[in-house]
């Protein structure tokens, strides 16, 4: 979790747990050259007990000569607009807000005090809420930033640390009350299971996480594989599932593949639910027009595909000048137009670009590349009449979905280029041509950190 030289974020709340973090990562500073950040967050949910908290935090970072950040946030009101529990709401705000310091501080690591006993009651949690074998395998020791160093000691474990070193820490009376859901499983059903059925239970549900864990992170691989096999991603950041290979695949892959897709497109800190991912396995199965899932994500069938994607158009608009790269982020696509004379009858062509030359002094300056827009028409080459681009591109087979990620170029006048299909009659290279406008687009290829 650690390297010599890292600095650390350290998750305080002046509680016990976070209390025993901070003071054991204290004592490896010196012996791992840490640089140590603390941070502590004031949800607002409890004003006096967070004065007190906030104080005894202050006086914990100056005798151990810690830096502390303070966040303070109105978690009760972003919980009603949300319209979310407290606990949730409080949790997800947390892990949103340590990135921020952490960023400040050029924190590699971002330290909580999780330790088995909260293990336990997550997965037990989660179980009762109805997961599937993701949430099984409870939470990891560490994720990207997130690490947990407590994570195989318990609660007993940090208690007797803190009496050991003679540390004070804050006591939150909410912990004691069974009105949230988390403090019922701590305070009243463990206590029940092991008074009643099982002795044992923290025991046997840590192994039931580490063995979901183990078989999670396997058939992860497996269903990142199959993705290669059966998805693409469009310029413009849609998901292509081939429904010939997709539908072939056992029915727990195709539930991560959708998962994966509509996380990636949602944004969103929460996975589908098993309801919504089995509606859209059966829109795959069958013909169906769409339909709109949450995160505002929108799906539908486009010939032998099934193609996921964030609802709305994409819009963009560039200048395009001579000799200059235009560059368009959201499609990957490069630009460039320059001036060569008509005797130049050889072309460099990159296999991932599209090039075409047009009649310089046709063409009406300024150029710009934009999307296609509602109402758009031009004469392709070969015809005498204006046709709507929309209607031209139904000629040719593209399905609606797919229209947004097509750009044109286009002068004073209107459209020259609709890109990767045909040129505007009005531009064509003919017998008085003098100056030859050629414009390149080309294609950069996607990051190497996806797995599609």
């Amino acid at each position: 979790m650690l390297e010599s030289g890292d600095s650390v974020l350290v998750a305080l709340s002046g509680g016990p747990d976070s209390v025993a973090l901070l003071h054991l990562l204290s004592r490896l500073c010196k012996r791992m050259k840490l640089e140590l950040t603390a941070v502590y967050i004031n949800h607002q949910i409890r004003p006096a007990a967070a004065k007190k908290e906030e104080k005894f935090c202050r006086g914990l970072c100056e005798k151990l000569n810690i830096p502390l950040e303070l966040v303070s946030e109105d978690i009760p009101a972003m919980a009603k607009v949300k319209k979310r529990g407290l606990e949730e709401t409080a949790r997800d705000f947390r892990y949103l807000t340590f990135d921020r310091p952490a960023d400040k501080h050029h924190c590699r690591r971002i330290a909580v005090g999780h330790h088995a006993d909260d293990r336990v009651e997550t997965v037990l949690f989660r179980l009762l809420r109805g997961t599937g074998r993701t949430g099984l395998a409870g939470m990891p020791i560490s994720r990207e930033r997130i690490i947990r160093p407590l994570f195989y000691l318990t609660k007993d474990d940090v208690l007797d640390y803190l009496k050991k070193h003679r540390l004070d820490y804050c006591v939150d009376q909410s912990n004691e009350s069974s009105d949230f859901k988390r403090n019922y499983i701590r305070n009243r059903l463990l206590p029940t299971i092991r008074k009643n059925l099982n002795a044992r239970v923290d025991a046997a549900i840590l192994n039931l996480a580490e063995t979901a864990g183990d078989e999670e992170a396997y058939m992860e691989q497996v269903a990142r594989r199959l993705l290669r096999k059966s998805a693409s991603v469009t310029p413009g950041g849609k998901f292509e599932l081939d429904l010939n290979s997709f539908n072939s695949y056992d029915l727990w892959a195709r539930r991560r593949i959708v998962r994966y897709c509509i996380a990636e497109l949602s944004n969103s800190p929460y996975p589908p639910d098993k309801v919504v991912v089995d509606r859209l396995i059966e829109l795959a199965e069958k013909d169906g027009r769409g339909m709109s899932l949450p995160g505002n994500v929108q799906a539908v069938q486009a010939g032998h595909k099934l193609v996921l994607h964030r609802r709305g158009r994409v819009s963009f608009e560039q200048p395009l000048e001579v000799g200059r790269r235009c560059r368009l982020e959201m499609l990957r696509l490069d630009f460039k137009a320059r001036e060569i004379s008509r005797e130049v009858d050889k072309v460099s062509r990159d296999k991932r670009s599209r090039i075409v030359m047009l009649d310089a002094d046709k063409v009406e300056p300024p150029l710009t590349v934009r999307n296609i827009r509602p109402g758009d028409r031009f004469v392709p080459l070969g015809m005498t009449g204006s046709k709507k681009v929309g209607d031209y591109l139904t000629d040719r087979k593209l399905d609606r979905v797919y229209r947004d990620e097509v750009p044109v170029v286009c002068d004073h006048r209107g459209i020259v280029w609709l890109v990767g299909y045909e040129i505007a009659s009005r531009v064509k290279i003919d017998d008085k041509t003098r100056k030859v406008l050629e414009i390149g687009c080309t294609q950069r290829r996607q990051s190497s950190n996806s797995p599609v």
